[in-house]
């Protein structure tokens, strides 16, 4: 029961919570079972191209000037460049599908937000705020509120995740530094050496594989089973200062019209 002084300031129905993890679900199993099986069998591919490869070769092959062994090693040679594109576009899929997961759930979370604290507070001077904060500042405001988001298990994963899409679009820049300081176990070895002896880091060395995707999936579904039913807060409660900024701001006079002119 609420005291007089206090407000539900974000709640979530579990009709709703329960939606918002099955679109996960979907999402992470549709995209493994349409994607992803696609390249279960990358070894047995590249080995027909090469076979293909030197089938071809032999339509042109001549007994008394080619070299028999020197068809065979370049067919080998075109399976192995064949094995290592499909590799190459595995990887890529597997980022996407990431990505994508990531985006799906910063959105939710986003409308979330947006369709609770419309409940109370001005939408048309908020929204703009809310939506181009980033992930960090919307926690920092949830625990606020009494969430207990950076203790949870979920919490490194999602941010994980987080920068690891920022690699990924945008290459380098300071994603890719908090990457190797906080989770370099997403970032492979280089081995090159700046001249004054330091590694040096690029962001092709990004490398996800497919059981990262699980872990990302399971951890935005933890989120959302985190979140609690109500959030109760005090009418004087402490509001961020990005929040009663968008409050106070004035909004933009309208322009008039401009006359169209005659032709």
């Amino acid at each position: 029961m609420l005291k007089k002084d206090e407000f539900v300031i974000l709640n979530i129905w579990e009709e709703s919570r329960a939606q918002l993890i099955e679109r996960l679900d979907f999402y992470h199993e549709q995209a493994k079972r349409r994607v992803l099986e696609q390249f279960r069998d990358i070894e047995g591919e590249a080995e027909r191209y090469a076979e293909e490869s030197y089938d071809r070769r032999g339509q042109w092959f001549n007994p008394d000037t080619d070299d028999p062994a020197s068809s065979a090693e370049a067919a080998w040679d075109d399976g192995v460049m064949h094995y290592g594109l499909l590799e190459d576009l595995r990887k890529q899929m597997i980022l996407s599908i990431a990505a994508g997961m990531y985006h799906e759930w910063d959105k939710q979370f986003r409308d979330w937000l947006d369709r609770e604290l419309g409940h109370n507070f001005s939408l048309d001077k908020l929204r703009t705020d809310l939506w181009k904060q980033d992930v960090g500042t919307l926690f920092d405001m949830l625990e606020m509120w009494g969430w207990d988001l950076r203790a949870q298990p979920f919490h490194e994963i999602i941010d994980s995740c987080r920068l690891i899409v920022n690699v990924y679009k945008h290459g380098h820049g300071p994603s890719l530094s908090q990457l190797k300081e906080k989770y370099p176990q997403y970032l492979r070895s280089s081995g090159s050496r700046t001249s004054f002896g330091s590694s040096y880091l690029h962001y092709n060395q990004l490398e996800v594989e497919e059981d990262a995707l699980s872990l990302f999936h399971e951890a935005f579904g933890d989120f959302w089973k985190y979140v609690p039913s109500r959030t109760v807060v005090r009418k004087n409660t402490t509001l961020p200062a990005w929040f009663e900024k968008a409050l106070t701001r004035k909004p933009r006079p309208k322009e008039p019209p401009t006359a169209r002119k005659s032709s």
